[in-house]
């Protein structure tokens, strides 16, 4: 079995081409879109959000549904 994968709010953000201050944003209150607030599920460890590899894929697949990222697919 594969063990998950955790990337922290700079490493999201170093993804998504933006600040882990707006990641922290999409964590706590969500991502805008057409549709509504969509958040990215994260846990907390001590001070710091980790985002599992599978959170970011539905997370991305949920903000974009129509241009996925095959770097980010889930096996």
């Amino acid at each position: 079995m594969k063990r998950p994968k955790y990337y922290s709010t700079e490493e999201v953000g170093e993804i998504f081409n933006r600040h882990p201050r707006t990641i922290r944003d999409w964590i706590l209150i969500g991502c805008p879109t057409p549709d509504g607030r969509v958040k990215l599920q994260a846990s907390k460890l001590g001070k710091s959000w980790q985002v599992k590899d599978e959170w970011l894929v539905l997370f991305e697949h949920r903000v974009r549904p129509d241009c996925g990222r095959p770097d980010l697919d889930a096996e």
